[in-house]
């Protein structure tokens, strides 16, 4: 049956006129932290002694660091014009279905090479798992553990694609989608820890002097440098014991602080992130990120870039990465998004075709070595059922 159009109409008047009403209160909030961010651009010393403080307080306390640049910094784009190889990778997952005849999961990793005066290459490489294969610890996996396994395949191909270069000497830079943190359900997992050790080996072979790595996220809902003011109005209140649970500027972003600081082509501070402990990211590894107008004027279009330490503490990569990424995106037009990346995400993505036709040739290869592949469940048969004709009551 359609949905209940009268029924939905009524809530969403409702909506309405509480978005009105949250509106205004929003902009209140934001012009609260605007101040704020000016009053205490030049004070990063003090504030990261409160998310030190704090950080005893609430060890899951995830916040921005200032670094040696002022809060308010809006960094010019430089073009350099210095030849680079450009690097990315995209994945595709199929996930677990207990439905279908045959269980299996599939990853679909794509990749593209930008190399000067050649033009693009591409190269996509599959993974698959079968039956008993797709559990782990005796337990179904998740969509969530399939999403860090293609992670994990999309840093290493960028790893192998990005050595032969950086060991000639040239500038490499590689492109992901999404931060470089490593996210999942169950973290605690014996799963989770062994690609998370895996990952973050990947990601020091990556840590070449003329490699600039980096994970691009579109239109960030990250409250790092939001969360670092917060500590100082709980400061003034006496409660930095509440730092990271009390969350007085919330749901203010920091996107909302950069479209009004940063112009078209400008980066922001370059930024450490306190992550919640244990944080496996450090040394090399350690986190930072920067924000980035990739819009035009009076549209600005604010991206969050995570690098490694490597990249952040190295002046040269992170101008040639602000370069490659405003150039990018403006190849996209009026929705600015990397280029680079918008290609390997059509070379990796995975068709439905494509996926009935590896169930097919998993059945196919299970009757030639004699074993018959199970029914679909019957929910899985009355929907296809009902994609070919109506049983009427």
């Amino acid at each position: 049956m359609p949905i209940h159009y009268q029924q939905a109409l009524e809530q969403i008047r409702n909506m309405g006129q509480k978005a009105r009403l949250r509106q205004a209160w929003l902009e209140a909030l934001r012009e609260q932290a605007w101040q704020l961010l000016h009053e205490l651009a030049g004070e990063g010393e003090y504030l990261n002694t409160l998310a030190e403080r704090g950080g005893r307080f609430n060890p899951g306390l995830r916040c921005a660091l200032a670094g040696a640049e002022p809060l308010d910094t809006a960094a010019p784009l430089t073009v350099s014009g210095q030849p680079r190889v450009l690097l990315a990778a995209d994945g595709s997952q199929i996930n677990p279905g207990r439905h279908g005849a045959v269980e299996f999961i599939a990853i679909n990793v794509g990749a593209v090479c930008f190399r000067p005066g050649e033009p693009p290459r591409e190269q996509i490489h599959t993974s698959l798992r079968f039956g008993e294969d797709c559990t782990i610890d005796r337990r179904p996996m998740s969509d969530a553990d399939v999403a860090i396994w293609r992670d994990l395949e999309e840093r290493r191909l960028l790893m192998e694609l990005a050595h032969p270069h950086s060991q000639a000497g040239q500038l490499v830079v590689t492109l992901t989608d999404g931060p470089l943190q490593l996210f999942g359900q169950g973290q605690e997992s014996k799963f989770f820890e062994e690609k998370l050790k895996e990952y973050l080996g990947v990601l020091r072979e990556l840590a070449e002097p003329r490699t600039a790595a980096a994970g691009y996220v579109d239109k960030p809902r990250s409250d790092y440098l939001v969360g670092l003011l917060e500590l100082a109005l709980l400061a003034r209140e006496n409660k930095l014991g509440e730092a990271g649970r009390e969350r007085p500027l919330w749901p203010v972003r920091d996107r909302d602080l950069f479209a009004r600081l940063l112009g078209p082509g400008e980066r922001s501070a370059v930024l450490a992130m306190r992550l919640p402990e244990p944080n496996p990211f450090t040394d090399k590894l350690a986190l930072y990120c920067f924000y980035l107008n990739v819009g035009r004027a009076g549209h600005a279009q604010i991206a969050r870039v995570e690098v490694p330490r490597w990249v952040a503490e190295e002046p040269v990569l992170l101008n040639l990465l602000q370069e490659v990424l405003v150039e990018q995106s403006a190849q996209l037009g009026a929705r600015p998004y990397p280029y680079l990346l918008h290609r390997a995400h059509e070379v990796a993505v995975v068709h439905p075709d494509e996926i009935e036709e590896i169930e097919r040739m998993i059945q196919t290869e299970l009757r030639r070595q004699g074993v018959e592949p199970e029914n679909p469940s019957n929910k899985q048969w009355a929907k296809e059922l009902q994609g070919r004709t109506r049983i009427n009551a």
